[in-house]
This record gives C-alpha cells, structure tokens and sequence, in this order.
C-alpha cells in the first residue's frame, strides 16, 4: 500500500514540473515581429450639406366672423327684371327753378348730366317725371345720393293726369323728388332716381331717358365743432317739416323746421342741426338701433334740451357711455363735446357722439356692433310745444316703441 501511494505522488509531481516547464518563457527564442501595417490614409470630413430649408406650414387661418345679420341689407336689382312699360322725364329744377321742362334730353346734352352748385347756394336738385310698371303697382319712390341711403317715400307721388295711364298703364304714377345737395363739396355726386314696387328696388337709369344726375358743389369746408355748418362737413342731411314729419300726439309741425346733419369719423358720430321755430325747453331727439341689433327693443335714445346751453340725454338702454336705462333720459352731458348759436329761435348747433355711446351693454349681442362696419341706422324725432311729438318716420308710434315697429332702418349715417 505504501508502495502505490508512493507511485501516485511521483506521477502527479512529474506532471507539476511539466506544466511548469510548459508556462515558462523560453529565454532563448527570438521574439517574433509583428509586421507594421500602414495607417489608413485619413479620409476627409464628409462635406456638411445643409438640409434643405422646409417652409414653415401655412397655418390655417382663423375662420372669417359671420357678420352680424342685417335684416335691411338691399339689394337694388338689375332694371331689365323690372318690366317697365313706360318712362318720362320731364323736369329738372335747381332750388326750385326749372332748368328744363319737357326739353330734359337737349338740356342734359348742353349741360352734360351736372348740375352746377359751386357757389354753395344750392340747397334741392328736384327731378319729376313719371312711370308705370307692366304688372306691378310703384309703392314709393325716392333717391340715392352716391352710395348713401335709399330715402323713399309716397310724398314724391303727385297727381297722375289721364293722358299719363294712357302711355305708362293702370299702374303708371307721375312723381317729383326734391334731392337736398346744400351738404356735398366736391365733384361729381351722384344722384339717382329709385323705385320701389313689391318685387323689389329698382335705379330709373333706362338708356333711352335716365334718371341719373351728377352734382359739383363748392370746395369742402373744414370740420370743426364751432356751431357753424359749412358745406362739405357732413355726409348726411335730412330736414324733418310739415311736408314729411308724422306726428303721434295730433299735431303739426307748421313752420318749425329741423335739418339734421351727420358724419361717422373714427372718434364718434359728428351731428349738427339747425332749428327754426324753437324754443328753449324744446327738444331735438334721435332713436338710434346700431347694427339693427336692437330690433325687439325700444330704440335708444338721445334727447338735446334746447336753450343758451345745451343738455343731452340718454335714454331706455344702458351703454358702455354711461351705465344706466333711465326712460325719463340720464345726462350725459359732461360726455359731449358740442356748440350752440342761438338767433331768436333759430338754434344751430354741432356736437360729437362718442363711440361708446352706441355700444349698448344691456341686450344681448349689442355691445359687440362694429362702429364704421355695420350701417348706425337712426330715425329723426323732436318734442316741441307742450309735448307735440314728431318723427320723420314713415309710421308714427303707436302702442310699440320697439325698432322694428317704428321702422328705425331708413335712414343711416355714414
């Protein structure tokens, strides 16, 4: 046993000495070279190229806002839908006096369609004829100057002679429509004869006899708020009078008279009128409904307390002028820059509405109407005497003061 254990441990330190052997370095062997390979040619800097610009994507733009709908939008339609049967033109009168009468034609070619008002003393351009539709009754007839309101009315109508429903038909009506020019300066105004049956608006500018004139005036005068009104510093001119005013109290006008002037500028509406007639104590009024935004409402109003001074009331709706509804008429005078002249009872005054009058914050949507966008439609009154009232109107009031019933869409300042 000794003897195979001895044997065992001879085998096994044979084998360490061997895998000694093995592991050491051979001291006496050359060391082998590696062979130098070249570096590897350096390769230049692939060349930047920048990405081609990309536009930034079109961003889609914000959908238009509906205009606010405006239920007295017109449209004045094409003359060959409105099946004219027959036309005349007969007369034309500057200030009264006739120009041309049953000659219109031979005139208008000497004088070339203008009248001449350069000397500022011209205050009505009238013309008169007469017309029949084939199937249709003329409900009213009025006129446009540039693209100013179509003022319309029935009291332009005059006594239609026999021999005229012979040539224009059973519907044939003979008309004289007194346009008031005193306001425009400048070049070029045109005037414009419309007619209005149920189909709709029609201009009277047939080839063959056209009722269209053009107006020169005298050079503008510069707006100013100083109690004088010069030609040229409003857009707008109507005069309210025994002929045209409807009254709700039974009354008449007489010879009182008011002429109201407007213009929208970027502050405010710029008013002027002038009153004959007047006392102090009296009031001059306008109903307004900006945008037509206050159709189902009383309209709002402003009221001008005649006098050496003036007092201006606002009236039924809260604005973002002044916070309160007041029927009976809030002051808001400290808001209101203005200027009276007062010649015995001849008041004459010019006064600046601003913008926020018109922004009425008490029904829905008002506050948002677009001052110089949308169409400020107003109508004219007045309270004179012992409380006569009168409007220029086609209807007076009756039991409604709402816009829509007293039809405060006929008139617009612009």
């Amino acid at each position: 046993m000794k003897k195979i254990i001895a044997i065992v441990l001879s085998l096994a330190l044979a084998a360490a000495l061997f895998a000694g052997c093995a592991k050491a370095p051979q001291e006496d062997a050359q060391p082998t070279e590696v062979p130098a390979t070249e570096a590897p040619a350096a390769t230049e800097a692939p060349v930047v190229t920048e990405a081609p610009a990309t536009e930034a994507p079109t961003p889609t733009p914000e959908p238009t806002p509906e205009p606010y709908p405006d239920p007295y939008r017109y449209e004045i339609l094409d003359q060959e839908e409105a099946e004219i049967k027959a036309v005349s033109f007969d007369t034309i009168k500057q200030n009264g006096k006739i120009l041309a009468d049953g000659t219109v034609s031979s005139y208008r070619l000497d004088i070339e369609d203008t009248i001449d008002g350069k000397d500022g003393k011209t205050n009505t351009v009238t013309m008169r004829g007469w017309l029949g539709f084939i199937e249709e009754e003329l409900l009213s007839i009025g006129y446009q100057i540039d693209q100013g309101p179509v003022v319309l009315s029935t009291s332009f109508f005059e006594t239609t002679q026999p021999e005229v429903k012979a040539a224009g038909g059973e519907f044939a009506q003979r008309f004289s429509v007194d346009i008031p020019v005193s306001h425009l300066a400048g070049a070029q105004h045109e005037l414009k004869i419309v007619a209005k049956v149920e189909s709709g608006l029609y201009y009277l500018n047939l080839e063959t006899a056209p009722f269209v004139l053009f107006y020169d005036g005298p050079e503008a005068a510069e707006a100013a708020i100083d109690g004088t009104i010069g030609v040229g510093e409003y857009n707008t001119c109507f005069t309210m009078d025994k002929n045209n005013a409807k009254t709700w109290t039974g009354s008449k006008m007489a010879k009182r008279t008011i002429t109201y002037y407007m213009s929208q500028k970027e502050d405010g509406l710029y008013v002027g009128f002038v009153g004959t007639g007047l006392n102090a104590g009296e009031m001059v009024q306008l109903n307004f409904n900006p945008g037509a935004r206050l159709e189902e409402v009383p309209g709002l109003f402003l009221t001008v307390v005649l006098g050496d001074s003036l007092t201006f009331l606002q009236h039924n709706h809260k604005t973002a002028l002044k916070d309160d509804d007041s029927a009976a008429g809030v002051d808001i005078t400290e808001s209101i820059e203005y200027k009276v002249v007062v010649d015995g009872t001849t008041f004459t005054a010019e006064f600046k509405l601003p913008v926020d009058f018109f922004k009425v914050t008490d029904v829905a949507d008002a506050a948002e109407f677009e001052y110089g966008v949308e169409k400020l439609y107003y109508g004219m009154f007045a309270v004179l005497g012992g409380g006569e009232g009168f409007t220029n109107q086609s209807e007076a009031p009756g039991s409604s003061w709402f816009c829509k019933d007293l039809g405060i869409h006929e008139y617009f300042a612009y």
